[in-house]
């Protein structure tokens, strides 16, 4: 890993990203031998990892809005000049100099998540229970796994198709070191292994004392379900479909319909028992809002009238046209000017100013029904639930007939779900379908092929000659 990414991770591990995470801000000025010596400053650097997920790099703007324009999902408007960012996703000119900042962002977090797992040993005191570390250390271990799964998706070939092609490196320990890239099944064995012991520390009645959005921080019935995606991911179809079980039948969350659906992308935080298994929280007041907001993703993907959103990017015909009436999900897009069709997930908080705050959803119950669907139309056994049955449960609280098990059926109806959250690119890649499109915006991309895998940033490579570049 190279220098600036420890030396960032060091002054992160002092919590200086966790405002408004929290309901009572921890103390920012303490030093990074004081944080990790105590529990209470490694309990504070665990809820400040969450807090770089806010920035306009990751799930507040551009890691989400570079799958939907890149896989086919969205375009430029043609109505709107827009503010020329996001032009050149949908044509897939990605080089060194142009290509995903979350490797920084995912790596930072990944460091910082090592120094509270290498320093809770012998923490035990008579305020400090053995379940309390366990708990803290399952949050870490949730979040360097997420941070590993999002890098691998993004710079390797997928999993489904390649599994010793070069991953991206694998980090345990905070060091300064300039290491190789490991194969993609060694990334995806430790993001297992990370969810798995997660799972097993965690307490099941486990939520982050003091977050103002239980949602926004990993429990017991979040890690199972990253876990669902992430064998899904790996065409591990019985482990894709028993951890969607699990979640589904905690009973922790359900399927919304009609305005209460639509509501749930604009609301403050998440309601309980809603579709939200895990999310990011937005906030003006977290140190990793753009500082304006002008970059994140509310101001991105609104019409620029009276000037409350930039307009750079809109919702494709391809995708509008997979919409069926009475489909309640085409209530989340408005057409402006007879040629733009603009999502409303990200249409802001109820209450904030513009540029709006806008939480992002990153694992909702409905995917966990489209897990179970896909793993068992491909062999996955789970007694009394067949793939008709999770598209039905699905269709029926969005309004629409329920379509016949299929592989295309059930990546349209994830498509259609799942529109403006991240997973389209993706979703094409670990099932080896290119990028087709109708409407000529962007570029056709086949699968296979050397632009799937993103350019590695130069920065990195030039500070590590053990750093392999994809071609591109």
């Amino acid at each position: 890993m190279k220098k600036s990414i420890i030396y960032l991770a060091v002054l992160l591990a002092g919590m200086s990203s966790c405002k408004d995470f929290l309901t009572e801000e921890p103390v920012l000025s303490q030093s990074n031998e004081l944080t990790l010596a105590k529990f209470s400053g490694l309990d504070d650097a665990t809820a400040a990892l969450y807090s770089r997920l806010n920035s306009y790099y990751w799930y507040g703007g551009s890691h989400v809005l570079i799958s939907e324009l890149s896989g086919g999902n969205a375009r430029n408007p043609i109505s709107y000049p827009g503010s020329g960012r996001y032009t050149q996703n949908t044509k897939w000119n990605y080089n060194e100099s142009s290509t995903s900042s979350i490797w920084f962002y995912s790596y930072y977090t990944i460091a910082a998540a090592n120094n509270v797992i290498n320093n809770l040993e012998g923490k035990e005191t008579s305020e400090v229970t053995t379940a309390m570390i366990n708990n803290v250390k399952a949050e870490a271990l949730a979040m360097r796994a997420f941070c590993h799964f999002d890098l691998v998706k993004m710079f390797a070939q997928p999993y489904t198709y390649k599994k010793d092609a070069l991953g991206v490196p694998v980090m345990l320990v905070t060091e300064n070191g300039q290491p190789a890239r490991n194969t993609v099944e060694e990334v995806y064995t430790q993001i297992v292994a990370d969810l798995k012991e997660a799972e097993t520390l965690m307490a099941d009645n486990y939520s982050r004392e003091g977050a103002i959005d239980a949602a926004a921080a990993w429990n017991k019935t979040s890690i199972q379900a990253l876990l669902s995606r992430v064998y899904l991911y790996m065409g591990e179809w019985q482990n894709a479909a028993d951890y969607a079980t699990k979640v589904i039948n905690s009973g922790k969350y359900s399927l919304l319909s009609g305005d209460k659906y639509l509501a749930m992308f604009t609301q403050n935080t998440s309601a309980k028992g809603d579709e939200i298994i895990f999310q990011m929280y937005s906030s003006i007041k977290n140190s990793y809002w753009d500082g304006s907001g002008w970059e994140q993703m509310s101001y991105i993907t609104t019409p620029a009238d009276g000037g409350n959103g930039s307009a750079d990017v809109c919702a494709s015909e391809d995708l509008i046209a997979l919409f069926e009436e009475g489909d309640i999900r085409l209530n989340l897009y408005a057409l402006m000017n007879n040629t733009d069709w603009f999502t409303l997930k990200y249409a802001g908080k109820e209450g904030s100013a513009v540029p709006k705050e806008n939480n992002t959803p990153i694992i909702r119950l409905s995917e966990m029904y489209l897990n179970r669907a896909e793993a068992i139309y491909n062999g996955a056994v789970i007694s009394g639930v067949t793939a008709a049955d999770d598209l039905a449960t699905l269709a029926a609280k969005r309004g629409i007939e329920a379509p016949s098990p299929s592989e295309t059926a059930i990546l349209e109806e994830r498509r259609r779900e799942l529109a403006f959250e991240g997973h389209i690119l993706h979703d094409l890649k670990r099932t080896g379908n290119g990028v087709v499109r109708t409407d000529g915006a962007g570029v056709d991309v086949p699968f296979p092929g050397n632009k799937w895998a993103f350019p590695i940033p130069k920065s990195e490579c030039d500070a590590n000659p053990n750093m392999v570049q994809n071609e591109f």
